[in-house]
């Protein structure tokens, strides 16, 4: 199946996080928070109910239906108002239930799940959240009018691609048995799939009114979460509102957030400097000044990506020039003077912190004397690399930066900017030379790196047409070992060889920034980059 790139941090207004360590059941009937003269109502640890938080965005997303958008700011905006069967615990990869009320037990053959849902879930319209839900979420999903862009969350469940090929309408791997209890088999053993069910593209939506609304629920959805939806002015401003419905009733802790739509980078900035906003996006121009002034608070993470460089290997199939590349690019250059030392060099392509990465990765050396050599010796010095840039006004510094130190050994890296429209079905078809890129994780497991580049099946949906029968061999025996502990070790072992192979040339993690202003608490960085707001607060006054 083919993942679908999620748009950069950068590219977002707002990446909002989740606080560790809230508990207790504090009635969620809390007021409307701090006012003059007025005692501010708290939750167990100090935070403070009730007012707004008030965030600018560069645009507003066409929708909220994150089973069609692939962008960070959906996604996040999605674990407002949607809730997923199972959630990641505070800042941590571990998983617990979230709509559910126990996590899923499964067969011996680790193809069939049985799901048990809690029963005092609501949607925010106040009808109840039901298994019949469940599963018309995943048909939908599978649906081609749906127009889907991220079926691979369900596509490993018996009759999925069957739907997906419009062979049938019903998921034949999904049975309803009773009210709140579902079971779920896969067409063959996936050990990820747990985990994919607390990603935002797997929200669980309400099948009557979903139904009912059609094209229409991306700008009016209903969902579970601790938000929901309130007024939208198109290109101009929309409010999520708290939720009297969500079931967790010591949450949310604000009484709405507001968005507003302020298309110049410069006025959104000078809007959050004078107080009017809450949360801000970063202007490189105004990066450092801001993380070091001491007037806002500023959470640093790395969440889960890798920025890399991949060279096709069917129109780079000599492995001499490929590591040519490698050892002409000084990451560590790149790193100080393009990145501002804000992030990590890069010695491994899935990201440090998954379970299952390298934990000793020696790295990549730089060497240009020894890159000549190989060019020289695979009788490639002066070859030419047309490089895709996939949007932008210009090369990237990184990209120029890459053009320069290649250059320096001979090779004619010339760096072709596309629009995303063309890009896409380019590399799709593997059609591109080479691509200066960034993978997010859409789901924190080596499979969702290994499989996506290295598998024959995906490979050349990302132009890296790397094609390996012994590669293939481990990524699918992996799927389906339930023994976590050797299949981290074969995937381990599989990067340890694939890294030698230099098709994907890994160059660096970037840290993620959260900005706010100093009377916004409860926030932390999760590492997948995406969480919700209910428990944000705001000192009492600030309101």
């Amino acid at each position: 199946m083919q993942r679908k790139l999620r748009l950069t941090a950068g590219l977002l207004a707002l990446a909002m996080v989740v606080v560790v360590g809230c508990s207790g059941t504090k009635s969620n009937d809390a007021g409307n928070g701090s006012k003059a003269g007025a005692v501010a109502k708290k939750g167990p640890n100090g935070e403070v109910y009730g007012g707004t938080l008030r965030i600018a965005l560069g645009e507003e997303p066409p929708d909220i239906d994150p089973q069609v958008d692939t962008t960070l700011q959906v996604y996040n905006m999605s674990r407002d108002i949607f809730n997923t069967l199972i959630r990641y615990k505070g800042a941590t990869l571990e998983l617990e239930p979230e709509l559910l009320a126990e996590m899923p037990k499964v067969e011996p053959d680790n193809k069939t799940f049985h799901f048990k849902l809690r029963e005092d879930v609501k949607f925010s319209d106040g009808q109840q959240l039901t298994a019949k839900d469940v599963k018309f979420t995943f048909e939908r999903m599978l649906k081609p009018e749906t127009k889907a862009q991220n079926t691979f969350i369900f596509e490993e469940i018996q009759g999925a691609q069957e739907m997906l090929a419009k062979k049938a309408t019903d998921l034949s791997g999904f049975k309803l048995t009773g009210d709140y209890t579902f079971d779920i088999t896969l067409a063959k053993p996936f050990g990820p799939f747990v985990s994919l069910l607390a990603t935002p593209m797997a929200s669980i939506f309400p099948a009557d009114y979903t139904a009912k609304a059609g094209d229409k629920f991306g700008r009016q959805p209903i969902g579970s979460g601790p938000f929901k939806l309130g007024e939208w002015k198109p290109n101009e401003s929309l409010v999520l509102e708290r939720n009297p419905n969500y079931f967790e009733k010591q949450y949310p802790y604000l009484d709405k957030i507001e968005y507003k739509v302020i298309k110049e980078e410069a006025t959104r900035w000078l809007e959050f400097s004078k107080g009017t906003f809450d949360n801000s996006d970063l202007p490189d121009a105004e990066r450092q000044t801001a993380l070091t002034s001491g007037k806002f608070t500023v959470l640093e993470s790395i969440p889960l990506n890798t920025y890399y460089l991949s060279l096709n290997v069917e129109m780079f199939k000599d492995k001499r020039v490929r590591e040519a590349v490698s050892l002409a690019i000084d990451r560590a250059k790149i790193m100080k003077a393009v990145i501002n030392d804000q992030g990590t060099v890069a010695k491994q392509f899935v990201t440090p912190g998954i379970p299952g990465a390298l934990t000793n990765a020696p790295g990549f050396a730089y060497d240009p004397a020894k890159a000549k050599a190989l060019l020289k010796e695979a009788g490639a010095e002066g070859i030419k690399i047309e490089s895709w840039q996939s949007g932008g006004d210009k090369a990237s510094d990184t990209n120029l930066a890459i053009q320069q130190m290649l250059k320096d050994v001979g090779i004619d890296y010339q760096i072709k900017v596309v629009d995303k429209a063309t890009f896409r079905p380019a590399r799709s078809n593997g059609q591109v030379p080479a691509n200066q890129g960034n993978w997010w994780a859409d789901y924190p497991d080596p499979d969702n790196y290994l499989w996506t580049y290295f598998h024959t099946g995906d490979s050349k949906t990302m132009s890296v047409n790397y094609s390996n029968p012994a590669t293939d061999k481990v990524l699918e025996e992996a799927r389906g070992i339930s023994d976590q502990a050797k299949r981290q070790k074969m995937y381990q072992d599989l990067e340890t060889t694939l890294l030698a192979e230099y098709a994907v040339i890994p160059l660096f993690h970037e840290k993620q920034y959260d900005l706010t202003q100093k009377s916004v608490h409860g926030l932390i960085s999760h590492p997948t980059g995406v969480s919700g707001s209910k428990t944000v607060w705001k000192d009492a006054g600030s309101q």
